[in-house]
């Protein structure tokens, strides 16, 4: 996949694509139905197919005190790209200049003068251009005078629900620690990605080793424990996920502990997965270490039955 980091004033000379815009922030059940789309539109037309995003969110450019926004990570972005075979993610600077285009500016000046695309594939609530004024209908507009064919897909909603599938909701289900509303949103388990540093140890002395990850840029889900899946060399673990401060120890920064059951093998520096399957419980302070290891005892139980093992 070719990867294109660009802004307002930026050359670009790749030719006859088929682009989707938008943010595709968790690339949830709604965007996978945009893709797919674009996928068979640009087979039949013998294009290439193009993601075009923006960084940083326009939500975060607009609300420049808001953190930990995005659901994933921006290298999660990109490997969820490559897995679907896109040929190129173009990755525009969302600043000033590009904030303050009009609808018709963004479409005339990017779409069709930069990007020149031949076929547009967006969802129902997309919005651009200065104040959110563009949508469908000013795309459909340009496109019968300029040579190019817009195509929409319309909101995918759960059969259950009236809810359509939504990275705001998600987002929500993940601060909360609904991990199953968000898996299902999503299409797969949520996960944090990141380095193994060596910890304090305390949780070895209790007979619980933990392999720890600091959080990336990304959604910081609710304090606590969950059950989870961790993959580490390729290989697929289980076992269960402290995320928190870790108050019994007075801890002071956020931390991903992961005890992985019966694993006890040194693996600083190794990159670790953890996808989140289920909230067991609160992160809560406790008196001492024998009343934590018991309770650590209580909550591999729950995770073990969750596991069916």
């Amino acid at each position: 996949m070719k990867y294109f980091e660009l802004d307002t004033q930026s050359q670009f000379e790749e030719k006859n694509l088929c682009l989707a815009i938008g943010n595709f922030d968790g690339f949830h059940k709604g965007h996978i139905a945009i893709l797919n789309l674009l996928k068979k539109i640009a087979n039949e037309k013998n294009q290439s197919t193009a993601i075009m995003s923006f960084n940083p969110h326009p939500r975060e450019f607009f609300q420049s005190k808001i953190e930990n926004f995005n659901i994933y990570t921006k290298s999660d972005k990109i490997n969820f790209l490559k897995k679907f075979d896109v040929d190129a993610y173009i990755e525009f600077k969302f600043d000033k200049n590009l904030s303050e285009l009009s609808a018709s500016q963004f479409v005339e000046n990017i779409l069709i003068d930069k990007l020149d695309i031949k076929n547009v594939v967006v969802g129902k609530d997309f919005k651009f251009g200065k104040d959110r004024l563009g949508n469908f209908k000013i795309l459909d507009h340009y496109s019968k005078e300029n040579n190019f064919n817009v195509h929409l897909v319309e909101s995918i909603m759960p059969s259950d629900s009236s809810d359509k599938f939504s990275s705001s909701i998600i987002r929500e289900n993940i601060k909360n620690g609904e991990m199953k509303k968000a898996n299902f949103a999503l299409g797969r388990h949520w996960h944090m990605t990141g380095l193994i540093v060596e910890g304090d140890k305390r949780a070895r002395k209790i007979n619980f080793p933990t392999a720890n990850v600091l959080p990336g840029n990304h959604i910081i889900p609710r304090k606590g424990v969950y059950c989870i899946e961790a993959y580490l060399k390729n290989q697929k673990y289980l076992g269960i996920s402290n995320f928190g401060e870790r108050p019994t120890v007075d801890g002071s920064k956020l931390l991903l502990e992961t005890h992985i059951f019966n694993f006890n093998e040194e693996i600083y520096g190794n990159e670790l997965t953890v996808r989140f399957l289920t909230f067991i419980r609160p992160e809560q302070k406790f008196a001492n270490f024998d009343e934590l290891a018991k309770q650590i005892k209580k909550d591999i139980e729950t995770a073990k039955k969750y596991h069916n093992i």
